[in-house]
């Protein structure tokens, strides 16, 4: 693991996200980008960090916390997507139930 200051990601009025996605970062910003989407779109936190055995991949929200790695960088946007499809169908299981 390294020393490196995280990408933080933010969305602004117009529904865009800054900093833009750039395609030339390398593939850890890419998914630190990937995965300040999915925070910012599910309201939980996601933090992501390297190793020498590939991504390891922490969210929290409410009362937990999961952790998961290391993985390839494709099982980590996997991941995400898990995460994504989770949020949603939990946030409309619970606005069915109040």
């Amino acid at each position: 693991m390294t020393d490196r200051r995280p990408l933080t990601v933010t969305q602004s009025p117009d529904g865009s996200h800054r900093p833009a996605y750039d395609a030339d970062w390398p593939p850890l910003t890419q998914l630190e980008w990937s995965a300040g989407v999915a925070a910012i779109e599910t309201g939980l936190t996601i933090r992501v960090t390297e190793s020498g055995q590939g991504y390891h991949l922490s969210v929290s929200g409410g009362r937990g916390l999961s952790g998961v790695g290391p993985m390839p960088l494709s099982g980590a946007y996997a991941f995400l997507d898990g995460v994504r499809l989770g949020a949603r169908e939990t946030a409309r299981r619970l606005g069915e139930d109040r």
